[in-house]
Order: C-alpha cells, then sequence, then structure tokens
C-alpha cells in the first residue's frame, strides 16, 4: 500500500516517517518529542511587558522565569530592574521571533 505526501505529493509506503522528496514528517511520527502543553510566547508582549512593566519583572513572570522575577520585584526600589527592563525591552524588539523562540529554549 501506499499514499502520497501531503507537502510534495511524491508515492510512499506506508511505513515511510519522512518523505525521500522533500523531507515532511509523514503520520504522527513527525510529531514524536513535541509537547503538545508547551506555548509559545510572543516576543512583542515580553518587549512591552519589558519596556513598561520591567522594573517589577512582570516580563520574566510571563516569561516562566518566577526567580529572576522575584529578583526583580525584590530590588525594583532600586531603580535597577527598571534601566534593565529597557534594555532588555529594545533588544527583545530588535530580535527576530526566530531569535527569540530559540532564546527562549536556551533560558528554559
Amino acid at each position: 500500500m501506499q499514499h502520497a505526501c501531503s507537502q510534495c505529493g511524491t508515492k510512499l509506503g506506508l511505513e515511510m516517517i519522512v518523505c525521500s522528496g522533500c523531507g515532511a514528517g509523514q503520520h504522527m511520527d513527525a510529531f514524536a518529542g513535541v509537547d503538545p502543553d508547551v506555548k509559545l510566547k510572543s516576543r512583542r508582549k515580553t518587549a512591552w511587558l519589558s519596556l513598561f512593566l520591567g522594573g517589577f519583572g512582570a516580563h520574566k513572570f510571563y516569561l516562566g522565569q518566577p526567580f529572576k522575577g522575584t529578583a526583580y520585584l525584590l530590588f525594583c526600589w532600586t531603580l535597577v530592574p527598571s534601566a534593565l527592563g529597557v534594555i532588555e525591552a529594545i533588544r527583545t524588539f530588535k530580535m527576530t521571533s526566530l531569535q527569540f523562540h530559540f532564546r527562549q529554549r536556551q533560558l528554559a
């Protein structure tokens, strides 16, 4: 038995996991190792939170970094976290979405 690749239409055997023509994953095996509960964070939302509420660590809590967010919150009276928040907002606005998601994975 054969089926056609959903991406390029190449005829493949049912046991094929990856299309020999285009390299696209086939069947549910293509999703092996992918956690369906992982939600990608928004780069723009992170940047805006960092710019306006960065002094309180809102962007760190949003990114799932509660220890860093708590440190920002504890030292918010020094205004250092506010300055760091502005710097991080500028860096985040300059990143592409792909760079942001790779950086987010590295920090997790």
